[in-house]
């Protein structure tokens, strides 16, 4: 499991609303930002399904990143889920 943790250590680049070609259907924890401040930081079991669920909701957000978690249990990335919220500040 560690081994797999630190294959998706790393955020992804940022990237446009709507553009989720390059997401994994797997699990990690998200960033969605309007402008260069982080609107929303969430964790799910499938990134590319979860974006796209953004998608239609009405908040405002403009792009994107995400870490991939493939592997790690629930458990830890709901902490690491907290711990990026505690950095990010999101404004909701």
């Amino acid at each position: 499991m560690l081994e797999t943790f630190k294959t998706y250590m790393g955020y992804s680049k940022h990237r446009k609303k709507g553009d989720y070609s390059r997401v994994p259907e797997t699990s990690g924890v998200y960033r969605l930002y309007h402008g260069k401040k982080v609107s929303y930081v969430g964790e799910t079991r499938n990134l590319k399904r979860r974006l796209e669920e953004h998608e239609r909701d009405k908040e405002r957000w403009g792009s994107y990143d995400y870490k991939g978690t493939k592997g790690v249990p629930k458990s830890e990335r709901k902490k690491m889920e907290q711990r990026v919220r505690k950095r990010s500040k999101p404004t909701r």
